[in-house]
Order: structure tokens, then sequence, then C-alpha cells
């Protein structure tokens, strides 16, 4: 599988630099049958590295806008994935995505990667049931219901991807992630 995406729920303040791990309030794991669909366009990648790193130092908080994001996670997010419910899942996720695009915005030009914003839309257009950028972009992702499903989407983003793109259709990580400590 060349990508796999994992949904955790973890609580770690945002304004406070840790050594620590963050503490994971609630784990479930995505629907067996339900697909993400992996859109990689060719263009630029987004921040990495120094870049990175400077824009998160200039980043400042928004105490509405995380109160937002909290209600979006704890109030549709969570029990839609616990009843199994795609369409409210995606959604919330939809929702939860332009809030944080929104939070980024000024480091990365916009709500999302400057090519990923269109393919965001379509992802949506097409069928996802919800949809969001990876990272800083330009990769974004769909969600919906099954393989078959993922499969059709694919086929229907193809053109909204582009020459020298790529769409993927894969399973969700349900391992979580593994940190080695050196």
């Amino acid at each position: 599988m060349p990508h796999a995406l994992v949904l955790n729920a973890t609580y770690e303040p945002l304004c406070v630099v840790s050594s620590r791990r963050a503490v994971i309030l609630v784990r479930h794991a995505m629907p067996e049958e339900w697909r993400c669909v992996l859109a990689i366009p060719a263009a630029a990648p987004g921040l990495s590295g120094g870049a990175e790193e400077a824009a998160f130092a200039d980043l400042r908080p928004d105490p509405e806008r995380s109160a937002q994001i909290a209600q979006v996670v704890l109030t549709s997010l969570l029990p839609a994935l616990v009843e199994r419910d795609v369409t409210e899942f995606g959604a919330a996720l939809t929702r939860l995505q332009r809030l944080v695009g929104d939070a980024f915005a000024s480091a990365q030009g916009g709500t999302y990667h400057p090519r990923a914003a269109g393919l965001v839309d379509a992802l949506v257009r097409h069928g996802a049931a919800g949809a969001g950028q990876s990272s800083w972009g330009p990769a974004v992702y769909g969600v919906v219901g099954s393989e078959d499903e993922g499969r059709a989407l694919a086929r229907r983003l193809a053109a909204d991807v582009g020459d020298g793109g790529r769409v993927h259709v894969v399973p969700f990580d349900n391992d979580g992630a593994r940190v080695e400590v050196a």
C-alpha cells in the first residue's frame, strides 16, 4: 500500500512546546470498508523543514477557532465515526479541514495550498463524503464508504488532478503510528 491514514484524537495545548507525548483521549478504528482517495497533483510541495518551523513560530492560536474545532470533533466527527455514518463523518471532516486550513492561511496563502483548493472542492463535487488537505499540501484526500466508491471517485477526479498527478484508493491504517526513540 503506498499510503494510509489514521485518526487519533489527542490533547496537547497548542501554545506549549513539550518533550512529552500527547495523551490519547480516544481512539476508534476507521471502518474496514471505508476508503481514502488520495490525490497528489504535480505541484510544488507545501512547507517543510526550516520554512515549516518558521511558519509555526509565527502562527498564533485563535481561541474561538480552537473551540469550533473541538466542537466539530467532539459533537460531529467522533460520534459519526462511532456510528459508522460516512456521510456525517465526511461533512464534519470537511468543516474541520476548513477551520484548520483557515488557521494556517497566512502561512500557505489561503485555506489550502494553491493547487489543493480546487481539488478539495472537486473531491466533494465528485462524490467524496468529505475531503481535506494533507499537511501543507498539495496532496488532498477524500473519504468514501467503499472500495467501489473509491475507484469511481478516482476515475472522476483524474481530469481535475491533471497531467503528472496521481490518484490512489487506499484503506485506512488502523494500526496507529509507531514511534521509535533513539
